[in-house]
């Protein structure tokens, strides 16, 4: 099973990846941003933003499944998919491939995600990025459907422990 934990950038996706591993036996976490890494040294994005590439996806959509059939323990991947489009066509990749996805949004009013994002002090270059995908980031998850919607603004042992407890009760298939 792959935990896809998505939500706006700086809405504490690696925070709570990290707290649910230490909830989930042999959890793993795999940020597909990793891929990224890989790929932008060689393919550059016009965008700036390697989800632009159509490699990264389709790159993920392999990674994920692979590591799903060949180290079969839930998979943990705390990575922002703003673009509708790019969220069907990787968990929908993923899922094509035989592997259960469950999809988490962390989910935060502006006001507080923004203030979020100011108070990080572990990644201040992220910052304005942040700031920038805001807008877009809500409008996505106003309007997402087939996914667990989890409330960030609780502490983040309580967020890892919702997910935690859903996912154990989700029959496997």
């Amino acid at each position: 099973m792959i935990v896809w934990i998505n939500g706006a950038f700086g809405v504490g996706k690696t925070t709570t990846a990290g707290l649910l591993v230490e909830r989930l036996p042999d959890a793993k976490v795999f940020d597909p941003e990793y891929v990224g890494y890989l790929l932008t040294p060689f393919v550059g994005s016009p965008t700036g933003d390697f989800q632009d590439l159509p490699l990264w996806r389709h790159l993920v959509v392999e990674t994920m499944s692979g590591l799903a059939r060949e180290y079969p323990h839930p998979w943990i991947a705390p990575m922002s998919l703003i673009n509708p489009a790019y969220r069907e066509e990787i968990l929908g990749g993923i899922r094509a491939d035989g592997v259960e996805v469950h999809e988490v949004v962390l989910t935060l009013p502006e006001e507080q995600l923004r203030a979020r994002i100011d108070a990080d002090q572990v990644d201040v270059a992220a910052r304005q990025w942040r700031h920038d995908h805001v807008a877009p980031a809500l409008t996505t998850f106003a309007a997402v459907t087939g996914a667990q919607l989890v409330d960030a603004s609780q502490p983040p042992d309580q967020v890892a422990d919702t997910i935690a407890m859903s996912i154990r009760s989700v029959p496997s298939r």
